[in-house]
């Protein structure tokens, strides 16, 4: 990323605390000032707030604090209540249903009730009354009902839906009188308890202290009310921080739409809005600032950048006050790896790692994906039986770097017997070619070893799990006992704690949950973890999310993931309730949401004199659009026209050469090429002196470089667990059937005749059986089992038709076998250019070879896939004998393939002293062609014989093969590199 260096030096500008502090500490001298409440938005703005209240008095002056409270924890405080966990919530909620209907299955009430607890604490927050919600939602769903009016209701699979919604009021005021006996609440609930609190006591006449609501803005009804009430007994004042270019009248700006309401209909100073008597504060059209869009390439790459930026920032002014706003907190820790440590050596994280965004996190995702993507083997009427987990599963859960930094700590112990235990486990699934582990034969291959015990022993119960992760996080504390691992000691400590909470919650209930419903509550748990970081609370520079910006300003301003769907955030409604009910009650709504989204991006900007705004460009791969924010679009068509002294940017990335004076990007450097030196061309030799078979002459033409992997390195493909019989297995297991009936023949040289036909045919199914099981080597990859019985239904169809074909073709009959997968090979005398000679010896596996009537010999060669015979014509039509030639030698198709094989049988049985021999390709999907040859008279068109002229090419391909001046590369056919074992070396 080449940065733009900034023409306007970042100075600092007065924020809106440090103006607040000054004006209480001027209003309220002395202990009158102990006397306040102060209501702020966040427990950010209080720990700043104080900072500036400190600043702002005199040196050597002591100060009188006031009492400073974030908005939440001052409603739950007033409200004399504590707040229940959502699970204990959830799990009380599903008592009270199934008061009312016993019949309600838990794992489906798992689904929603999250859901319904938080539309619960929307309605109370937002002093809705439950009486009216309700009554609404009933004749509303009365409506719905009247259509089905024809349907018996005891008979109607929607009955119990209508019956749901009768009885939610119900339900609302038992969850409330419950909550309410034992001191507890819901969020919501504890801000209506507030309210009514705060106006009993306002009715009887206590006195309230004074309270100043500071930087608020997007407030709940229930925020609302109390601040009414406080005004109207002359025990409060609020001002908030707005700027004219939202908050005129006539602004379309939805940013202003809640202050504008609270101006409207509230009796509220000008001072409330920062008018002193010039008007509405309006900096951002005045204030000189810069703003630039940097448009980047993928999502992860922005961590990168916004270190680049924020490390020029430092560079220009140290001591400028610097916020990395995150709207996605899955970015955090790119932006920590991102993190010049040279300008930024200190930086405070406000946000918190998501428990979701750890290491640690995966490996629970990926041992719950385990047990649930495998299958039961078992009585359907209980659901229990012998549980298979599928081998993808497993072998991804064991390479996960956990679970290798136990293994590397295990190797080390003085019991030998699990050293390597997840690679012996992982070679063992591979080798038994295990498609489906049975958990026993998993725990069988793992030695009983208490790690393999705790990630496949059989969950049946939430018990099972809960001691499974507890065995888990034992284990795993041994390999990170370091002092150099305090990070992943800190994930297993807090998902100790969560397990923890969820077996205390869950002990001794009746209702047992499945391995499902466990994981929502585990994942919702980790859902609202975070792992905290240490820091200068006020440093200089604050990584944060956009809602803990509500009331700070900072000098720098870098806000990630501009992009529509991040920032703002979608339009979900997540709600059980209709989004009728949510207007007509005043409810917030997505609308409310994106407004106050709004209000909190416009009102971070107002003091920012320079602006980074980071989005992913279109077509990022993993984004869930590149469409801009409309936030950057505003800028650029309302903002900007209204702002003389505003500077914008619109830049993109790059990746940048490592030269630092290149500004060029970095292109890739070309094919993979490898010299043929003289060690190389000394291997050559010895391969060629060894042997050369049609499909490495052929793989040399199509692509040298895997040739040269394939036959010199001798690199060895992966060993993979193959699912279904892919295309080699299937052909080598029709290859199988018709060697196994044909053998026979073979061995008493007894021709076939159309008698033998209905025999053949009857033992069809026996011996495609055999193959199949040989070729799965008895392997858990069944071959009765899905898409492999399929794979196998195919193959029998394929050799009984060949069959039948044999009896009902003319002349087919009687078929005289002389030799089943013989092995042709004749020796070669090769001249280099250089003088050097020796001999090259070329050799091949036929399939069949065959003794016609005429005593000629031909070589069978049998192709699962469709051939035709055009494909085996080298010799286009206006070709003369020479241009076919130079096709059979340079040409890396399928045709030409197909053509050098059958060009090489025939060559190796005629050098043999079989003149007039013959070479066909019997292709098993088009029996109609028959055997199907290659027209190859333009090699004897010159009066050459076919022996003299294969040599003379042989001698060619030869020195193809030794010239040191073609250099082993790669092809330039991608299609070719689809399906290539060694496609990841070469960078394709």
């Amino acid at each position: 990323m080449e940065t733009v260096a900034s023409t306007l030096p970042i100075t600092t500008t007065d924020s809106f605390l440090s103006q607040a502090a000054r004006d209480l500490l001027t209003r309220f001298p002395g202990p009158e000032l102990s006397d306040l409440v102060v209501v702020v938005p966040t427990r950010r703005a209080v720990v700043y707030l104080k900072n500036e209240l400190s600043l702002a008095a005199e040196v050597g002056s002591a100060v009188w604090s006031p009492r400073v409270a974030a908005m939440e924890d001052y409603m739950v405080e007033l409200s004399g209540v504590q707040v229940e966990e959502p699970i204990a919530l959830q799990l009380l909620l599903f008592d009270i249903l199934r008061g009312i209907d016993p019949k309600l299955d838990f794992d489906q009430f798992v689904g929603w009730s999250g859901i319904l607890v938080q539309d619960f604490s929307n309605l109370d927050q937002n002093l809705a009354s439950p009486a009216k919600v309700f009554e609404y939602l009933t004749q509303a769903k009365a409506l719905e009902r009247w259509e089905l009016a024809d349907t018996p209701a005891e008979v109607s699979t929607t009955a119990a839906y209508f019956r749901f919604w009768d009885d939610l009021e119900k339900v609302y005021w038992q969850l409330r009188r419950r909550m309410e006996q034992t001191h507890l609440a819901y969020p919501g609930l504890a801000y209506r308890l507030a309210v009514n609190k705060v106006q009993n006591r306002l009715g009887h006449g206590d006195t309230l202290p004074r309270h100043v609501f500071l930087g608020l803005s997007s407030l709940s009804r229930a925020e609302q009310k109390l601040i009414q009430l406080l005004l109207k007994e002359g025990r409060a004042e609020v001002r908030f921080d707005g700027d004219a270019f939202y908050l005129d009248n006539d602004s379309p700006n939805r940013a202003g739409q809640h202050l504008r309401q609270y101006r409207n209909n509230w009796e509220l100073p000008a001072e409330a809005f920062g008018d002193t008597g010039t008007g509405l504060p309006n900096l951002l059209r005045t204030l000189e600032r810069e703003i630039q869009f940097v448009g980047v390439a993928n999502a992860s790459m922005q961590g990168k950048v916004a270190g680049q930026l924020l490390a020029a920032s430092r560079r220009e002014n140290p001591r400028a006050k610097v916020a990395v706003v995150l709207p996605d907190e899955t970015l955090l820790l790119p932006v920590l790896h991102g993190l010049p440590p040279e300008e930024v050596p200190e930086y405070n994280v406000t946000m918190g790692l998501s428990f979701q965004s750890t290491p640690l996190f995966n490996l629970v995702d990926l041992l719950f994906e385990v047990h649930l993507t495998g299958i039961r083997e078992g009585s359907p009427e209980t659901g229990y039986g012998v549980p298979r987990y599928h081998h993808l599963a497993v072998s991804k859960l064991l390479g996960h770097p956990f679970l290798r930094r136990y293994q590397h700590w295990l190797d080390k112990q003085p019991d030998k017997q699990y050293h390597g235990l997840l690679d012996r486990i992982c070679r063992q699934i591979v080798k038994r070619n295990a498609v489906l582990l049975p958990a026993s034969e998993l725990l069988d291959i793992g030695q009983q070893h208490p790690l393999v015990e705790a990630l496949f022993a059989t969950w049946d119960t939430c018990d099972d799990i809960i001691a499974a992760c507890y065995t888990l996080i034992d284990l795993l504390k041994k390999a990170y006992q370091d002092q150099h691992s305090a990070i992943e000691a800190e994930y297993l400590y807090l998902f100790f704690t969560l397990v923890k909470r969820l077996d205390s919650v869950f002990d001794c209930r009746e209702q047992r949950l499945s391995v499902r419903s466990f994981r929502r509550f585990l994942y919702e748990q980790m859902t609202r973890t975070r792992l905290p970081f240490s820091g200068e609370p006020i440093a200089d520079v604050q990584v944060m999310g956009l809602l803990e910006t509500r009331a700070l300003d900072f000098d720098h301003v870098i806000i990630l993931s501009c992009n529509e769907r991040v920032l703002p955030a979608p339009k979900n409604n997540s709600s059980l309730f209709p989004y009728d009910v949510l207007t007509k009650f005043r409810m917030p709504t997505y609308a409310d949401h994106e407004a106050a989204t709004a209000h909190q991006f416009w009102r971070l900007l107002q003091r920012a004199r320079r602006v980074d705004l980071l989005h992913v460009l279109p077509g990022a791969e993993g984004t869930r659009t590149g469409e801009r924010s409309r936030f950057l679009l505003q800028i650029e068509n309302d903002l900007l026209p209204q702002n003389p002294r505003l500077t914008l940017r619109d830049l993109t990335a790059s990746v940048l050469d490592d030269a630092p004076d290149s500004a060029a990007r970095r292109e890739y450097g070309g094919d993979l090429v490898l010299e043929k030196d003289a060690e190389m061309l000394a291997s050559l030799r010895e391969l060629l002196e060894k042997g050369l078979s049609p499909s490495a002459l052929n793989q040399y033409l199509n692509c040298s470089l895997q040739f040269y992997f394939a036959r010199l390195a001798k690199f060895k493909e992966n060993d993979e667990v193959e699912e279904k019989l892919e295309a080699d297995s299937f052909g080598t297991v029709v290859h199988e059937t018709l060697e196994t009936l044909f053998q026979p023949f073979v061995d008493k040289q007894q021709a076939i005749t159309a008698e033998d036909i209905p025999v053949l045919l009857s033992l069809v199914p026996q011996h495609l059986e055999r193959a199949l099981r040989h070729e799965k080597d008895e392997r858990h990859a069944r071959p009765d089992e899905g898409l492999n019985h399929v794979l196998g239904q195919v193959a029998g169809q394929l050799v009984r038709r060949y069959l039948e074909g044999l009896a009902a073709t003319p002349g087919a009959l009687p078929l005289r076998i002389v030799a089943l997968e013989k092995i042709l090979d004749s020796r070669v005398p090769v001249t280099l250019p250089s003088g050097e000679a020796f001999d090259m010896i070329v050799f091949g596996y036929t399939d069949r070879l065959d003794e016609l009537p005429d005593g000629r010999l031909r070589v069978v060669d049998y192709k699962t896939g469709l051939v035709q015979p055009y494909d085996l014509k080298l010799q286009k039509r206006g070709d003369d004998a020479a241009a076919a030639t130079e096709r059979l030698l340079h040409d890396a198709t399928s045709s030409a393939d197909k053509v050098r094989q059958l060009w090489l049988y025939r060559f190796m049985l005629e050098r043999a002293g079989r003149p007039a021999a013959d070479a066909a390709i019997i292709s098993l999907r088009n029996l109609t062609a028959g055997p199907m040859t290659a027209d190859m008279a333009f090699l004897t068109e010159d009066g050459t014989s076919f022996v003299a002229k294969g040599e003379e090419l042989l001698t060619e391909f030869a020195r193809k093969i030794m010239d040191p001046l073609e250099p082993i590369r790669k092809t330039d056919d991608l299609e070719r590199c689809q399906y290539c074992p060694y496609k990841g070396i070469c960078a394709r």
